[in-house]
């Protein structure tokens, strides 16, 4: 019968079933976990890294390898691998460029101490500023009020933010659009000709004999802006007379209905849908109408949309109107800021 032997990694007795003479696991289970271990650790498993004491009593399954005899041995190892770490990553002894003395720097990542303390800092730079002082700069003047810089100034174009902020008013100038022909003001000093992106666009890719902002109707009050439509009403001598056309000033949603603008027209306006005259609404972006008229059975409903571009409004708050001719809104209705594009061949 063979003798009974001691497993290597949980202690306990086996009796061998093969290889008699080499077996030293009770099972393939702990024979893995011993391995690994000894892989991991390289080096022996069964003896405390830290008092050299036999570690007994090894789980055989699954789970972690017992590796200290007891947890003081652990929390010295650890405490003692950590000094070690701490001193290898230690920066050698300096000598202090001022007095001469050999210290050990503080360890403190990014920092490079030079000094051994401030005063000794604080001593050698005033010796060198002595040593060494600074050129004379040229002088230099503020832009705007022509005051010397000095200090903090050096090297800016203004004294202070007040001088900076009268220059730029300075630069600020009014110009008129070349397409739209509304006012704007210029702040970039670099003659700009058109007051947006899609006037220039518009200007840029215009047909031949397309009528220019020049011609446009811009005005601050609502009663110089309807003088201006009379003359341009009269100059094209186009359009009927007889009825009566309120511009509602502002904005209107295109989305409200038939009882809806009756209601804008009775209850804000103050007037009679009934009475039949034309009450004309305009949208947010301006290239849009829409137009409601009493004809004595029913309720006429127009819209109209600019194909691109936007239609001439008075500038007004919202509820007020101004009330214009057939002939001067049939005239309004053939001006957009971009003119329709003719189709080849018509």
């Amino acid at each position: 019968m063979a003798e009974e032997l001691k497993c290597q990694n949980c202690g306990k007795g086996f009796i061998p079933t093969c290889h008699i003479t080499r077996q030293k696991y009770c099972s393939n289970e702990c024979r893995y976990r011993y391995n690994n271990a000894k892989r991991y650790y390289k080096g022996e498993v069964n003896i405390c890294p830290e008092c050299g004491d036999v570690v007994e009593q090894q789980e055989g399954g699954a789970g972690r390898w017992r590796r200290f005899c007891s947890d003081q041995c652990r929390v010295r190892y650890h405490h003692q691998k950590l000094l070690a770490e701490r001193r290898s990553r230690a920066r050698p002894e300096q000598i202090c460029p001022n007095c001469g003395k050999e210290f050990q720097p503080e360890w403190k990542p990014g920092i490079a101490r030079k000094y051994c303390s401030d005063a000794c800092r604080m001593e050698w730079w005033k010796e060198y500023h002595k040593a060494h002082p600074p050129e004379e700069l040229p002088a230099e003047e503020c832009a705007f009020c022509g005051v010397p810089l000095t200090g903090k100034q050096r090297g800016k174009t203004y004294c202070s933010r007040f001088c900076y902020l009268l220059a730029m008013d300075q630069t600020h100038v009014e110009e008129r659009c070349e397409w739209c022909g509304e006012k704007f003001t210029d702040t970039s000093g670099q003659g700009r000709r058109y007051c947006s992106r899609r006037c220039a666009v518009s200007g840029r890719f215009s047909q031949q004999g397309a009528r220019r902002g020049s011609r446009r109707l811009s005005g601050d009050s609502l009663e110089e802006w309807k003088e201006k439509l009379i003359e341009e009403a009269r100059a094209n001598r186009s359009g009927k007379r007889g009825k009566r056309v309120w511009l509602v000033c502002g904005t209107t949603s295109m989305y409200t209905g038939l009882d809806g603008l009756t209601a804008i027209v009775r209850y804000h306006l103050k007037l009679d849908p009934y009475d039949g005259s034309v009450y004309v609404f305009r949208d947010g972006t301006g290239s849009m109408l829409k137009y409601i008229e009493w004809d004595g059975q029913g309720f006429l409903q127009g819209k109209r949309r600019a194909q691109s571009g936007t239609y001439p409004w008075p500038k007004g708050q919202t509820g007020e109107t101004l009330e214009i001719s057939e002939k001067e809104f049939e005239y309004l209705l053939s001006r957009s800021i971009v003119p329709f594009k003719t189709q080849k061949g018509l």
